[in-house]
């Protein structure tokens, strides 16, 4: 009978022991692997977000010159038109104590 208990908890502890060696090996990796990913990260973000998996995304041409040139002279050629009373203004306004932005 003792050795029979001797054997279930030796086995127990052998269980728990291998569970506790490949929870240390899983923070590991991960840690392994985040630091990899900083690094790549501060070297070369472009590479980075491919190695992340995001999809790549291939210009076959690139645009003429004749088509870009209306699309940016709406975006920065034409002066912005905001609602001076919108109530969002009013808020920030009212919660400034810098008198240089009232």
């Amino acid at each position: 009978m003792t050795n029979a208990k001797e054997f279930a908890l030796l086995t127990e502890k052998i269980k728990q022991k291998g569970k506790a060696k490949a929870q240390r090996f899983r923070r590991y990796e991960k840690s392994e692997t985040q630091c990899i990913q900083n690094k790549m990260f501060k070297d070369n973000i472009k590479e980075f977000y491919r190695h992340l998996g995001t999809k790549n995304i291939e210009a076959k041409e690139s645009p003429s010159m004749a088509a870009g040139e209306p699309y940016w002279k709406s975006v920065w050629g034409e002066k912005a038109k905001h609602n001076e009373t919108a109530e969002r203004i009013g808020e920030e306004k009212s919660e400034t104590t810098d008198p240089l932005c009232a």
